[in-house]
């Protein structure tokens, strides 16, 4: 069966992060936060959903640019066209990065990525939802010179794979490897926002481009973990779409060739220059839970989810839209509902005991149907812990008002 491979890594993601929460605490440090932490995750759910549909177009549009202009054919089986690919991937990663930190058309999307104030390895799957509409362009070069596009594919999944592990505060300078490898103490310099941090580091696998071309920065003062406008909400669509929407009124706001240079310019730029925050941000520390104390309910929901998550990225090249898209919705209501309940919202709650009552409703609907053996799986797991959470949320309730 044809399974997408970052679907069957997710359970994977999770261990890790689970194993650096246990060793951070063991160290006596608090590297998690659960309000941060539901952020960061549900912005990575929500653009793995959306790289369902958008991965299809960029591989349509690369593959028929491979068929139209490659100057030489490559071979799958050429140890030497895998080398190549996985350098030159880093290098136009490499060049994307830097332009999406100093382009705002860039910095609009990938600024999501960065809002962590904490800086884990959940921090590493906080990706903006935008950004691939922008990303794949950058690698239409590999398909001029030939690179196939299942190489191309592989070697760019390889590349944010590779990234992953350097999202963490508990590994320190790794010696003579820090010289030509990205590590977490390169990475952590590019998620900084002290002064002389901003806007370094910007490498993918190998720190060697930002060493070449001038924007290597070592770790020398601890890191402050952010964007220098704090975003102060855990909804991963405010995340998203707040900066696109600021843009567009500062833009809106503009007269004349400058309503459309500003979306070209850098970050912070106005008619009259380039203004720069303070630092420290004003705004910073944003801390909200109103599930203190309640949070064991959301972490047992984020299992669910995480299966869910999976399946639908495993499956998504062999199952039908009607489930791909209905695990799409089940995964982002879930996300907005959990940042509902954690800032308190009014309506996260009603909203809430609605997702898990269509969820059992689903899963009931498909346990007397002919739906796939995983889906059925799937299913019944998600009503099994819907279920259980109802009687939950009646229990705790009844027990509040008993107390």
């Amino acid at each position: 069966m044809d399974l997408n491979p970052i679907g069957l890594a997710v359970p994977a993601f999770f261990g890790l992060m689970t194993i650096e929460f246990i060793a951070a605490w063991r160290k006596g440090k608090r590297v998690y936060r659960l309000n941060d932490t539901i952020g960061d995750l549900t912005c990575g759910m929500g653009d793995q959903m959306l790289n369902l549909v958008t991965s299809v177009g960029a591989v349509a549009v690369y593959q028929w640019v491979h068929g139209q202009t490659a100057l030489r054919s490559m071979a799958l089986d050429d140890p030497w066209v895998w080398v190549f690919s996985i350098v030159a991937v880093d290098l136009l990663y490499y060049v994307y990065h830097r332009f999406s930190h100093r382009v705002n058309i860039g910095w609009m999307s990938h600024v999501v990525h960065h809002q962590s104030e904490e800086y884990n390895l959940a921090v590493a799957l906080r990706q903006a939802w935008f950004a691939q509409f922008i990303s794949w362009i950058f690698y239409l070069p590999l398909a001029v010179l030939g690179v196939p596009v299942e190489v191309w594919m592989i070697s760019y999944a390889a590349n944010l794979l590779y990234q992953f592990w350097i999202h963490t505060r508990l590994i320190g300078t790794l010696g003579p490897m820090e010289w030509v490898m990205n590590t977490p103490s390169h990475h952590r310099v590019h998620h900084g926002t002290n002064p002389e941090y901003i806007d370094k580091n910007y490498a993918g696998i190998f720190i060697v481009w930002d060493r070449l071309f001038g924007t290597f920065a070592p770790e020398i003062d601890p890191p402050v973990y952010g964007v220098m406008k704090p975003l102060r909400s855990w909804n991963p669509v405010a995340a998203n779409v707040g900066p696109v929407l600021s843009l567009i009124r500062q833009s809106v706001a503009l007269s004349g060739f400058d309503r459309f240079r500003v979306w070209w310019a850098e970050p912070g730029w106005t008619p009259s220059g380039v203004v720069r925050s303070d630092f420290p941000a004003a705004g910073r520390g944003y801390d909200v839970n109103m599930m203190e104390g309640k949070g064991g309910y959301i972490v047992v929901h984020l299992g669910a989810v995480s299966i869910a998550t999976g399946l639908v990225i495993a499956y998504s090249k062999v199952a039908s839209p009607f489930w791909l898209g209905l695990g799409a919705l089940y995964i982002v209501w879930s996300g907005l509902n959990w940042a509902g309940l954690l800032e308190g919202r009014s309506w996260a709650r009603p909203s809430e005991v609605a997702r898990l009552g269509a969820v059992a409703a689903v899963a009931g609907v498909v346990a007397l149907g002919s739906a796939a053996g995983a889906v059925t799986v799937a299913m019944g797991l998600l009503s099994g812990l819907s279920i259980a959470s109802l009687v939950g949320l009646w229990a705790y309730r009844w027990v509040a008002s008993v107390s």
